[in-house]
């Protein structure tokens, strides 16, 4: 059972501290004033004796919020009310920062609130696309319908999003395995061979004086270089979220020829799933594309779009907006403005959707097989050119001696 802490004014005034235990804060409260007391603050305290208020705000995984989603819709269908999912939800949800938002929403319904605006108090955690695709519900009377297909949507992103990680992880353990053993062979291995050759006396060749002024170099600089990287890699984190470094990023991916079509479809893709998402459920075009421009990632596709929002109020169509922009392919342009004049346009959103993500699944997996073995000769070469300078001088010593 839950203890909450309490302070309260009895008959003569006086502040009084103490603890109880109660089902709810509601009965936590009648437990207070039966004991004549007339209380000014009470709090749940959590299983670790910390107040629920002192919870640190924490990230919530995209996986738990799909979870939460899935199992609302699921205790609606069964018939159980939205107050009472809430709070056996909040009830299991391990993450404490999470199970106190759904708790706060929880009494937020009870006191009267809306749901979507009880959502839209913990904007961290509940996107805008989410709280205007549980306003829709609820005004249509939709909401568990709403809530399974934002639980699919989200399972959609989650599994692109994880096949996109997990096709990059081979290569970065490679990259991690190869660069670690080229470290070791020049701070470990390389100053033992130098010192042998260096008590020769002999003229070395210039790849074993490149390799040995390397290893000479990282031997007595290796933390400097090793802290170096790691405020580098911080302050470039901390740099790539902020507006300027989007711009300048985003810029650049466009650039790169093969990247620049990878980043396009996948915004392209979830653009025009959450289009469809929000057009399904009954959202207005103008409303749809102002939820869904968000949830673009590269600064000048999304200025592109919410250009187009604006051109829409003008009376423009939707295939006329997206012709404008440099960056929507001719193709998507062609099918919206068709399936605009034959009402089909959530359908023709949904088809995009589909042919983006299959585009960037497909990008993906050939990005892949080419760097592996790119990944691999090139961490080859290097070790390569090592072994060879490292053998070369012996090699001269022989000859010579013949």
């Amino acid at each position: 059972m839950p203890s909450y802490l309490y302070k309260a004014k009895d008959a003569s005034a006086q502040t009084i501290s103490g603890r109880i235990a109660a089902q709810n804060q509601d009965e936590a409260l009648e437990m207070v004033h039966s004991q004549g007391l007339v209380p000014i603050f009470i709090e749940e305290e959590t299983a670790r004796g910390v107040l629920v208020s002192e919870i640190r705000e924490r990230r919530v995984k995209s996986k738990e919020l799909y979870l939460f989603t899935k199992q609302l819709s699921g205790l609606i269908k069964s018939g159980v009310a939205l107050l009472k999912g809430l709070e056996v939800i909040g009830a299991q949800t391990r993450n404490m920062y999470f199970a106190r938002a759904i708790s706060d929403i929880a009494v937020g319904v009870k006191t009267g609130r809306s749901f979507s605006a009880c959502l839209g108090d913990y904007p961290a955690v509940f996107s805008p696309l989410y709280v205007a695709m549980i306003r829709v519900g609820e005004e249509m009377g939709h909401l568990r319908e709403v809530l399974a297909d934002l639980a699919v949507f989200q399972k959609r992103q989650e599994e692109m999003s994880s096949k996109v990680s997990g096709a990059l992880v081979y290569p970065v353990v490679m990259l991690l395995v190869g660069g670690s053993t080229i470290f070791f062979i020049l701070t470990f291995v390389m100053p033992k061979i130098s010192a042998i050759f260096a008590g020769t006396g002999e003229r070395l060749p210039w790849p074993t004086v490149t390799v040995m002024a390397v290893s000479h170099f990282l031997k007595l600089f290796w933390a400097p270089i090793v802290m170096a990287a790691a405020v580098a890699g911080v302050t470039f984190n901390r740099w790539r979220v902020t507006p300027q470094g989007k711009i300048v990023i985003g810029q650049w991916l466009l650039g790169v020829p093969f990247v620049r079509d990878l980043v396009l479809k996948a915004d392209l893709a979830r653009f025009a799933r959450t289009m469809h998402l929000l057009l399904d459920s009954g959202l207005t075009l103008m409303r749809a594309i102002e939820v869904a421009a968000p949830t673009i990632d590269n600064p000048q596709l999304k200025a592109d779009i919410f250009l187009c929002a604006e051109r829409l109020s003008g009376g423009e169509n939707l295939g006329g907006c997206l012709k404008r922009s440099a960056l929507v392919p001719e193709v998507f342009v062609q099918i919206l403005t068709v399936a605009e004049e034959s009402g089909t346009l959530d359908d023709a959103l949904k088809d995009i959707a589909e042919s983006c993500e299959a585009d960037v699944n497909e990008a993906v997996k050939t990005m892949t097989t080419l760097l592996e073995p790119f990944m691999i000769l090139a961490v080859g070469l290097v070790v390569g050119f090592i072994v060879f300078a490292m053998l070369l001088p012996i090699f001269s010593m022989d000859i010579m001696a013949r």
